[in-house]
């Protein structure tokens, strides 16, 4: 049995009063409005206006011995400019402070310095083993440095100075997304650079659950990310368009940050519980609710209001409970299966095994001697994902295979 809300609060009054409002109407700042200065290199409007080609002695200085292999290569104009310059140590650490992540630069954040990156760059640069590879430091056109923040940080540390070509005037919006993307910057960075207010590494997490959800053709079948790999710009995009992601992060983080005790998952679970709840909502004809998905959520975290074992929260928390220790992605798998079933219970729609506990492939099959053989999908989820709002499908053919391992001799 849980502890009772108290007198003076039921849950409707927490979701509907307290929670919700607090939910601000817009949490991510949106790019990409002002379509003249952003994705600039895919511009249309700079290659019309672009005729001129890259002369043969340009083209021979650019590309050496293989320069007979090009021609017609096209020069475009734009705002950007390249210097080669020695960065002093005083130089670097002037660049740093004035353009401060987050301070002097507050919309487009630079992503926190990797310390152990910074002193592997510090000893080369002390050692003068320090390369001129021909990366630049990356500055804006308004002044703002959106890459090199390491190296800059090194040099101050070393009071060595270094050699670096200068690529200024960048003035594409969405520039600081796409800027060494590769193995420094992770999706929690960049959606952390692009001004979103609520936790990014939710935000990053729950963005990644709900496009691989929509990429699941046969979303009975779904594997959370398994086998999915988005980077980040992809996952920035989407959660500009999709701003109902960033409201659920709200709204779970203000319930888990007054119930951090009782929650028994992850926030983005609970975060992705509710932004598909209220998405297949808005895709379904249900003539009324008997609960808001606030209401159903707050209840599942906190555990307020319930008084009976036969509560569907109360066995949704219980189950929860019993998967606490499991970090897999086949309990994510059954966590949210389970919270989208006590949904399902609340509307009256049938759920696979009629109870919340999800199915799961056993760890083990006996051979035909009796042996126990342990199980390549063990754990795994054994019956079909639990949409909200959906009933009950039919068990995909991939979930029959895991299960039905045969035992050959």
């Amino acid at each position: 049995m849980t502890d009772k809300a108290p007198e003076s609060q039921s849950p409707h009054e927490i979701s509907d009063e307290k929670l919700e409002a607090s939910i601000v109407n817009t949490l991510v700042d949106r790019f990409g409005d002002n379509r003249k200065s952003s994705f600039l290199a895919s511009s249309q409007q700079l290659l019309e206006s672009s005729t001129q080609l890259l002369s043969r002695e340009v083209i021979s200085d650019v590309f050496q011995v293989k320069a007979k292999y090009y021609s017609g290569v096209r020069e475009v104009k734009t705002g950007l400019k390249h210097v080669v310059i020695f960065i002093s140590p005083e130089l670097a650490r002037d660049m740093l402070e004035y353009s401060r992540r987050g301070v002097i630069n507050p919309r487009n954040k630079n992503r926190k310095i990797n310390k152990n990156k910074v002193k592997n760059y510090s000893k080369a640069m002390k050692d003068r083993k320090w390369c001129l590879t021909g990366e630049p430091i990356i500055i804006s056109s308004d002044g703002e440095i959106l890459n090199g923040h390491h190296r800059l940080e090194a040099a101050c540390d070393a009071q060595v100075g270094f050699i670096a070509p200068i690529t200024f005037g960048v003035t594409d919006d969405l520039s600081f997304a796409h800027i060494d993307v590769g193995n420094t910057r992770s999706r929690s960075q960049v959606l952390a650079m692009s001004g979103v207010k609520v936790n990014p590494s939710v935000l990053s997490r729950i963005a990644m659950l709900a496009k691989a959800f929509e990429l699941t053709k046969n979303q009975f079948a779904f594997r959370g990310t398994q086998g999915t790999s988005f980077p980040p710009p992809e996952i920035l995009d989407f959660v500009e368009k999709n701003n109902e992601l960033a409201l659920s992060v709200s709204f779970v983080s203000e319930v888990v940050k007054r119930y951090r005790l009782e929650s028994q998952a992850s926030e983005p679970i609970y975060a992705f519980a509710h932004y598909l709840i209220k998405k297949k909502l808005t895709e379904v004809q249900i003539d009324a609710l008997p609960l808001s998905p606030e209401t159903y959520l707050t209840r599942v975290i906190s555990s307020l209001g319930l008084e009976s074992e036969e509560d569907v929260e109360y066995q949704v928390r219980n189950y929860l409970q019993s998967l606490v220790h499991e970090s897999t992605s086949y309990s994510l798998l059954c966590k949210l299966s389970a919270i989208f079933k006590g949904w399902n219970m609340h509307l009256g729609i049938p759920v696979a095994g009629n109870k919340i506990p999800v199915r799961r492939v056993a760890r083990y099959k006996k051979d035909e001697d009796g042996n126990n053989i342990p199980l390549t999908a063990a754990g795994n989820i054994n019956e079909p994902f639990t949409i909200p709002c959906v009933p009950k499908g039919a068990t995909p053919k991939t979930i029959h295979k895991q299960s039905n391992i045969k035992i050959v001799r």
